[in-house]
């Protein structure tokens, strides 16, 4: 390991590439509720978050700050912010939005996503709109215990 962080950098970015202790057989439950959520602009659908993500509306202002008032990718300002959110790699060494969100959507117990309904339902309003890619191949890394 080197003295200069890069090692940890590396660490970091392969983060976005790993999902930690993964049990590919267990079965999940549907995500049930969250479509008849009302579309609520970022800071709202974030709210209920408040007790579960430290700081969260701070990053949900830097969000916004980082998004125009007009995207250019077709999707309202509080849409895009919400994909924004989503991808934002904290470097304060508090765990980062969507590590908390992954970690609760694989959960067997579904009702740990209930805070989450109003962000779910503008984060996936907002991925619905973006247009599909050409079919093509993209791997991840999956640890897994043997």
């Amino acid at each position: 390991m080197t003295g200069d962080g890069n090692n940890l950098q590396v660490q970091r970015l392969n983060l976005r590439l790993l999902i930690p202790d993964s049990n590919d057989s267990q079965q999940l439950c549907p995500i049930l509720g969250y479509a008849q959520e009302l579309l609520l602009p970022l800071v709202d659908a974030c709210t209920p978050l408040i007790h579960i993500i430290h700081n969260i509306l701070i990053y949900v202002s830097v969000a916004l700050e980082r998004t125009p008032n007009n995207p250019s990718d077709g999707l309202t300002r509080d849409e895009s912010a919400a994909i924004c959110l989503y991808t934002i790699e904290w470097n304060n060494g508090e765990r980062s939005f969507y590590s908390i969100l992954n970690e609760t959507l694989n959960r067997a117990d579904r009702k740990n996503l209930r805070p989450w309904f109003k962000y779910l339902k503008l984060f996936l309003t907002a991925m619905a709109k973006i247009p599909c890619e050409p079919q093509c191949t993209v791997w991840r890394g999956v640890k897994k215990k043997y």
